[in-house]
């Protein structure tokens, strides 16, 4: 949105509120009169009540409230603005009014100057609520956008690296079996490539299709299944259809690939086990693995891109609406995680 854009909206629900202001004081009037000029009167409290406003929303508010938080001198200088204001309403009523042939109705000065306070806290009050929503709204999405923006630059990151780690694994079975098995190293070698084009373009997208993710998702683990020595040690399973369904690209990665580098080689097979749920409504992935029992340190805890990167994408994805349990149980690791296919972040 443009600043000119922006500035005529503001000024269109300022004169909004104005308009519903003066309709307010006005209609009782025109009940009573009819539409003569004693029911228009308010048109000449009115320009004095928009400035004792902006007095209070453009300066008092601002400077003692949102800024410096003084609230001695707000309260001063809120009592100044409404009895100026006051004072003024009360010189219309019974000087200028009689002069322009308005009828005045005389009644006690004590009653008089309760009803203009009380009109005045009301039109002030109102017009301040308005302003102070205005501006924490603002500040939350301002902090909404920096996260989205946090959590993309994150996810970029994501994106433009391969783990060391597995890619240092992978590198080395490649060299292994170029001299044991040269086509299954080809084909390591294209998988390889696979997944590094789709990390770089494929997973641009904001949204990808379940199916693709999938296929990614395999052909990772069809690469870490060269690192281990049983072919029934890591086992993988997707249960429901994934056609004409979206997802975040790479919110599931990090969690298999916790599975996979923090899984113990040594234990009983199947060592790893990856499942996908898949429904109409929600996908749920549930992963274990067996690790080394001096293993204690959370898989990733320290990692902007591991476990964290994903509680944050799910929060600014799906808000509350999804379940990511984490548990670690002696030398088992098992995550549970379960998202709707409409997102529900506001």
């Amino acid at each position: 949105m443009t600043a000119i854009n922006i500035f005529k909206y503001r000024v269109l629900n300022h004169i909004l509120f104005w308009i519903v202001i003066f309709s307010f004081f006005t209609a009782p009037r025109i009940i009573s009169y009819g539409f003569t000029f004693d029911a228009f009167v308010n048109v000449l409290y009115i320009p004095f009540d928009i400035i004792a406003v902006y007095v209070f929303i453009e300066f008092l508010v601002p400077r003692y409230i949102l800024r410096s938080r003084n609230l001695l001198l707000f309260a001063l200088g809120s009592l100044i603005t409404i009895t100026l204001n006051i004072l003024v309403s009360q010189y219309i009523m019974y000087e200028i009014q009689p002069k322009l042939g308005i009828w005045v109705m005389k009644r006690p000065l004590i009653y008089e100057l309760f009803n203009w306070l009380l009109n005045n806290l009301m039109i002030i009050g109102a017009a301040t609520a308005l302003k102070l929503f205005s501006h924490f709204h603002k500040i939350q999405l301002k902090q909404s956008e920096l996260e989205r923006k946090t959590v993309q630059s994150e996810l970029g990151i994501l994106r433009s690296q391969v783990n060391p780690h597995f890619l240092f694994n992978v590198l080395n079975n490649i060299d292994s079996l170029i001299f044991e098995d040269k086509e299954k190293a080809s084909n390591a070698i294209f998988l390889l490539s696979k997944i590094m084009r789709y990390m770089l373009q494929e997973s641009t997208h904001e949204k990808v299709n379940l199916d693709k993710e999938i296929e990614y998702i395999k052909d990772y683990l069809e690469l870490a299944k060269l690192s281990f020595s049983s072919p029934g040690f890591l086992r993988f399973e997707v249960r429901g259809s994934t056609t004409g369904k979206e997802v975040p690209p790479l919110l599931f990665i990090p969690i298999i690939e916790n599975a996979v580098k923090h899984c113990n080689k040594q234990s009983q097979t199947p060592g790893i086990e990856i499942d996908f749920d898949i429904t109409d409504d929600c996908i749920e992935l549930r992963t274990s693995n067996y690790q080394k029992r001096n293993d204690f340190k959370l898989p990733d805890s320290g990692s902007g891109t591991g476990l964290i990167n994903v509680e944050k994408r799910l929060k600014l994805l799906h808000n509350v609406d999804y379940t990511f349990d984490i548990n670690k149980n002696m030398d088992k690791f098992d995550i549970h995680l379960k998202v709707p296919f409409k997102s529900t972040a506001k």
